[in-house]
């Protein structure tokens, strides 16, 4: 399995009833009628299609839509959202636009101890261990703001050992971070940056993510993943549900969700999100080798949600 660039090894529908009505002659008329019919039906079928228009551009626009709330913030119980109210799916390109204001980029500066090969002395010739700054990057998700403060999920092994935390949200802009708790098991962690600490222009920007049940996924359905892979930024890939229940090591008893999308290092601690542009999941990790392809990993949302709630004080 991949954690951020180390391998680790693993290894009916329902139909209506179908009668057989007796033939009917057409009419005298019967050419109009057909052309009546179609006409009224382009008719319904136009105005269908400007109502469902304006509703999801009234919720897209809407300040109660998944931009968080600039005075008392969202309750806890209120944090399950459907992007789309019409209950009808968005495209990639329309669950990139929701997706993307509420991922954040997680930059984790830590002091590793580093052995020095070209000493004179020491055991076998090698000088004394040195620490060194190092930095690593992946990602976060923000799930929860009241008027103190703004919370992402990441991944435990994203902030491990860090001396410093930051996260970058959309607008590019950097704030400095503090962990709130996590759990090394699971994989889980919370973040959590000062809402005083944003610039106006930045809190115009981000949004709380809507949240989704990963206990409704099927096998099949499409995803869409947010993360900064490779800390280049941002970048969306897309795929599917591939397994539920998988087990990716042999070293707990955790199942996750198993989808094609790209993963790569960086990504870990992003959203992989619904076709209603709610968040299922923490990426987490891929299986990586030159025989495998396209098995990422995440921490179903609905699994740890109770834990990450208690951390929101």
């Amino acid at each position: 399995m991949y954690y951020d660039g180390e391998y680790v090894t693993q290894t009916t529908a329902d139909f209506p009833e179908s009668g057989n009505p007796a033939p009917q002659k057409p009419g005298k008329h019967s050419f109009w009628k057909k052309a009546t019919v179609l006409v009224l039906s382009a008719l319904v079928f136009g105005g269908a299609a400007g109502g469902a228009f304006y509703g999801l551009t009234s919720v897209l626009g809407s300040s109660e839509g998944t931009k968080a709330e600039e005075s008392s913030g969202y309750s806890l119980s209120q944090l399950s959202y459907s992007a789309d109210s019409q209950g009808q799916s968005l495209d990639v390109s329309g669950i990139a636009a929701l997706g993307l204001p509420s991922v954040v980029s997680v930059t984790n500066i830590s002091v590793q101890e580093v052995q020095n090969y070209f000493g004179m002395f020491g055991p076998g010739g090698r000088g004394p261990a040195q620490l060194q700054e190092t930095t690593s990057c992946g990602s976060g998700v923000i799930v929860y703001q009241d008027d103190t403060y703004y919370y992402m999920i990441s991944n435990y092994h994203v902030v491990e050992g860090a001396v410093t935390l930051s996260v970058t949200f959309c607008d590019g802009q950097t704030y400095e971070a503090e962990l709130c708790g996590y759990d090394e098991d699971v994989d889980i962690a919370l973040l959590k940056v000062a809402a005083s600490d944003l610039s106006i222009a930045t809190r115009s920007q981000i949004s709380v993510v809507a949240l989704g049940d990963s206990e409704e996924l099927v096998v099949g359905e499409q995803v869409v993943a947010i993360g900064n892979a490779l800390g280049y930024g941002q970048s969306v890939t897309t795929g599917i549900v591939s397994a539920l229940n998988r087990s990716a090591s042999t070293d707990t008893n955790a199942t996750y969700i198993q989808t094609d999308a790209a993963i790569n290092p960086g990504n870990s601690g992003g959203a992989p999100l619904n076709m209603d542009g709610e968040l299922i999941g923490i990426n987490t990790a891929k299986v990586a080798s030159t025989d495998v392809e396209g098995m990422g990993y995440a921490i179903p949302i609905s699994q740890v949600w109770d834990f990450i709630a208690s951390l929101i004080v």
